[in-house]
């Protein structure tokens, strides 16, 4: 049975297109965010940069051209930084496998002349009227733009799944992406720019769990059978979290985010980054005194809204790249 489209109580979509840029470390979750972007019409991807995180940079990289290829899509991609501002390098092979994607294919690329992160991140800047960036993994390309070319950003939102308030999933107090270059969240969290950020504390409530995905729920393209591995392998990976298989649609909240902006109601908050190496490296902290600059913090999310958005907008993607 067909899936129903998004239903009238999930939110509006904008009028107009809002062109984004996306930084990113793939990641099976961020290539599913990356594919929500490309299945949506409310936004415009004008560029891909990619930094070190759940695994590393070349990896990262092979894994966003390699994705562009499946859905045979032409967007600038941009190499960018293989490790932190300082601190040790971590990375999260132990749930995304040492290619970012536990094995699953893509297309291999070997002849794409990928640029550098700064190139791509400038010319999307300087020359496609981007407003929004939307930032799925470490922030280390972010923070060295806004140390480099900080008048680049003034008008720019940026987006950013990291951090968290209630708890973490690589440390107890920290969240993966704040805790893997903690120095460089503290630099863009701190900058006075506009900065929205997705945290675990409302993206750990966006689940698609195994009754979701009736089968081939999103058809029989190459793009489809790669989005249906994707989760349920993610499935299997976070099912001693939660008690039961889901995969936790963490990255694609921030792309809804920029689909959809009522989808999540966020609170003004100054945080703290602890930049230290040690237990409480990546712990994010909400200061009382107003001494610095706040940033819109999510502390409410339409889960069911996001979830539904999901895959209709993959369903109906895939669908259409069946019939190409």
């Amino acid at each position: 049975m067909a899936r129903n489209p998004v239903s009238e109580s999930a939110p509006r979509a904008p009028t107009l297109v809002r062109r984004i840029h996306i930084d990113t470390d793939p990641g099976l979750d961020d290539l599913l965010a990356l594919g929500l972007a490309l299945a949506s019409p409310e936004v415009k991807l004008e560029g891909i940069t990619t930094v070190a995180g759940n695994a590393s940079i070349d990896a990262v990289t092979e894994n966003a051209c390699g994705f562009l290829a499946l859905a045979d899509v032409e967007i600038p991609v941009g190499r960018g930084a293989a490790a932190p501002l300082a601190l040790t390098r971590t990375d999260a092979e132990h749930v995304h496998g040492a290619d970012g994607r536990k094995g699953i294919a893509l297309p291999v690329q070997k002849k794409r002349r990928v640029a550098t992160a700064r190139s791509v991140l400038l010319h999307s800047l300087r020359e496609r009227r981007v407003e929004q960036v939307v930032a799925l993994g470490p922030l280390t390309n972010i923070a060295e733009l806004v140390s480099e070319e900080p008048t680049l950003l003034e008008d720019i939102e940026i987006v950013w799944m990291g951090g968290t308030l209630s708890g973490g999933n690589v440390t107890p107090l920290a969240e993966f992406n704040a805790y893997a270059d903690p120095g460089a969240a503290a630099r863009v969290l701190s900058s006075g720019l506009r900065v929205r950020v997705i945290g675990l504390d409302v993206t750990k409530h966006v689940r698609v769990r195994a009754q979701d995905l009736p089968h081939s729920p999103f058809g029989a393209s190459p793009t489809a059978r790669f989005f249906e591995a994707a989760l349920r392998s993610l499935m299997e990976t976070e099912h001693p979290l939660y008690g039961e298989p889901c995969a936790v649609l963490h990255d694609p909240c921030a792309v809804a985010a920029a689909i959809f902006p009522n989808c999540l109601r966020y609170e003004s908050k100054q945080l703290e980054v602890r930049v230290e190496e040690g237990r409480e490296r990546g712990r994010l902290m909400e200061q009382t005194a107003t001494r610095g600059r706040c940033v819109e913090y999510a502390v409410e999310v339409q889960s069911a809204e996001v979830v539904r958005l999901f895959l209709d907008r993959l369903a109906a993607w895939s669908g259409k790249l069946s019939s190409n």
